[in-house]
């Protein structure tokens, strides 16, 4: 685990890319109970996709996306800064 965290802060130095961390706090509020992908294509058309164990989902209902894009837009807000973020990373990181 150590390494994943390390790969982590790294990633974080990238120019496109942000790491936020959704706090324990948050518990069963969270949105999200699997890996979930906003895709938005070149037409501005967004779909979603998630994935559990045993498969992965393209959902293209709109309403559906809609409601996911609402739960992400959520979660963010909630999630700890990018600089909160990198140090709770660090310091799990320490712990191991």
């Amino acid at each position: 685990m150590a390494r994943q965290l390390r790969h982590l802060e790294d990633m974080t130095t990238r120019p496109r890319v942000i790491i936020q961390v959704a706090p324990f706090r948050i518990g069963e509020r969270a949105p999200f109970t699997m890996p979930v992908w906003l895709l938005t294509l070149s037409d501005r058309t967004v779909l979603g996709y998630a994935e559990s164990q045993q498969r992965g989902y393209l959902e293209r209902e709109s309403d559906t996306v809609a409601a996911w894009e609402r739960d992400y837009d959520w979660l963010q807000v909630e999630a700890l800064s990018q600089a909160d973020s990198l140090s709770l990373i660090q310091e799990a990181r320490k712990d191991l």
